[in-house]
């Protein structure tokens, strides 16, 4: 993929978002399991005999109730399999784009003779997935961590073939520009750039716009996009636009969470992140006029922020990635197509952090298309509303006298005031219900 972008911070700034904003097929949790199965079953292939996986609380919260691409199953254990099937997956998170339907009964069927065993591993959070197969030719372990590709450890029998495990992420070093530069001197370098250097991010547009119009064409996930056009039509919703930004980026995330075979567009390891930092932005542009330049950088602004974000909450945590981090870019990147400069901008992270930081995550899951459609439209209502100079004072809850400082308060709030969140939602999610 290639950039218009200079040497120095600009650089790297590029080169930030061209690793951070890549292709997804299906919630990202399921995908990096299978795909840590497959590498590791690629050692000792042959008829399996057992399939252990071992997850973060927050990757297995994730992954069990979201829909698998191209299945009409969900489950950790299904997703596991699937990495036993497929021939020559790809290695990356598009790794269920070729799934087969013979492929998909093999794999219920080894589920329904408990061939795969799935376990949290206690004490530990953000992306962990370890995995052990034991075939007829042999075991083989694979241990993926600190990013949903990222293997750090290989072992096939006794020989270890791999192991960064204790080191430092290098395939993350373009991250070093959040810890070096403040978000307001990133945000200042995106503006002053040549809209081309952003001209990249218009394939996620594409991609992700596609998802969305499958979401109300088809008859799949919760509805929530479909079901919100059919109020619009009626009447009973307005057809405005923060209407339309609402129910497109709901039934985008209705096709993904339900398990269309699609790819999206992901932002900082979400794909759902994905569609809340572009379906908004996008369809203000659109709705603007807004020529393609401008809005390319109102989307690399969008993605930016969400990333920024993240780097202070983490890859994922136990508040709404969608709602406290996407949404506050797409916020910030409607208030650049409105007109506004870098303070109003600013303030409308500030304005979408005030109003939807309690928002907690609980899983991936159909359940999410309502959840992204009432942050799209708060990202387009305080986007609006920082334009017309409107902002939340400081000391008001997170809220710090500049956007660094209430960053950073969000991500107190995730690691430190919300520490064993998850743990507590996890033993909801398995309790049996009545």
């Amino acid at each position: 993929m290639e950039t218009n972008c200079p040497s120095n911070i600009d650089a790297r700034i590029c080169k930030l978002l061209q690793k951070e904003v890549i292709p997804a097929t299906g919630c990202t949790e399921p995908a990096a399991i299978a795909l840590t199965v497959a590498r590791a079953y690629a050692l000792v292939p042959g008829k399996l005999k057992k399939v252990k996986v071992l997850l973060s609380s927050s990757v297995f919260k994730n992954a069990k109730a979201v829909g698998i691409p191209g299945t009409e199953h969900t489950g950790v254990d299904l997703a596991a399999l699937l990495g036993i099937v497929l021939k020559e997956p790809v290695q990356d998170l598009t790794i269920f784009s070729s799934l087969q339907e013979e492929q998909i009964e093999m794999a219920v069927k080894m589920r329904e003779e408990g061939i795969a065993e799935v376990a949290i591993k206690e004490s530990c959070s953000g992306v962990f997935i370890q995995v052990q197969v034991e075939t007829e030719k042999g075991h083989a372990q694979a241990i993926t961590e600190g990013g949903h590709t990222r293997l750090v450890f290989l072992q096939q029998e006794q020989e270890v073939l791999l192991d960064l495990r204790g080191q430092d992420n290098s395939e993350k070093e373009h991250i070093s520009v959040l810890s070096q530069y403040s978000l307001s001197q990133i945000l200042q370098r995106i503006l002053s750039m040549k809209a081309s250097s952003w001209q990249f991010l218009q394939e996620g547009l594409r991609m992700n716009m596609a998802v969305a119009r499958a979401g109300l064409e088809l008859d799949k996930g919760l509805g929530v996009g479909r079901t919100w056009k059919k109020l619009v039509d009626k009447g009973l919703f307005s057809q405005d636009l923060s209407s339309k930004v609402a129910l497109y980026t709901a039934a985008a995330c209705d096709a993904r969470m339900s398990g269309v075979q699609m790819p999206v567009m992901s932002s900082a390891g979400s794909g759902n992140h994905g569609l809340a930092a572009i379906i908004p932005v996008a369809i203000t542009g659109q709705e603007l006029k807004k020529d393609e330049g401008e809005i390319n950088r109102a989307l690399a602004i969008s993605h930016l922020i969400n990333i920024y974000i993240k780097h202070y909450t983490g890859r994922l945590s136990p508040i709404c990635g969608c709602a406290v981090a996407a949404c506050s870019g797409a916020g910030a990147g409607i208030t650049f197509l409105l007109g506004g400069g870098l303070g109003e901008i600013e303030e409308a992270v500030k304005n979408v952090i005030s109003s939807l930081a309690g928002m907690v995550c609980d899983g991936g899951k159909v359940g999410c298309a309502l959840k992204l459609s009432s942050s799209a439209v708060t990202a387009w209502w305080c986007g609006a509303l920082a334009r017309e100079g409107l902002k939340v004072p400081a000391g008001n809850g997170l809220i710090a006298h500049n956007v660094q400082d209430t960053i950073k308060n969000l991500g107190y709030l995730s690691s430190v005031g919300m520490d064993g969140v998850d743990n507590n939602i996890i033993s909801l999610l398995t309790k049996p219900c009545d």
